[in-house]
C-alpha cells in the first residue's frame, strides 16, 4: 500500500513540474512575441498559404523585434529619468 502511495506522489509531482514548465513556456512565448513569430513562420512555410497569408505571416515574424524595441525604449526612458545616462 505504501508503494502505491509513493507512485501516486511521484506521478503527481512530475505532472505538476511538467504543468509548471508548460505554463512558463506559454508565458515566455506570449511575453516575448515568440508565439506570434511561430504562428507567422507556420503561415509562411505552409504549402497552402495564399500571398496575403504570407504577408501576414511575415509581419508576425517581426513581433519579437517590435517587443524588443518597446522594451529598449522603456528602459532608455527610465535610465534618462533616473539620470543614469
Amino acid at each position: 500500500m505504501k508503494a502505491e502511495h509513493s507512485k501516486k506522489t511521484q506521478s503527481t509531482t512530475s505532472s505538476g513540474a511538467e504543468t509548471t514548465l508548460a505554463l512558463m513556456r506559454f508565458m515566455f512565448d506570449g511575453i516575448s512575441g515568440m508565439g506570434a513569430a511561430k504562428l507567422g513562420w507556420e503561415m509562411d512555410t505552409d504549402s497552402r498559404s495564399t500571398f496575403s497569408e504570407v504577408g501576414v505571416g511575415a509581419m508576425l515574424c517581426l513581433a519579437p523585434l517590435l517587443i524588443v524595441a518597446v522594451w529598449v525604449g522603456c528602459l532608455y526612458g527610465i535610465a534618462q529619468h533616473l539620470q543614469l545616462i
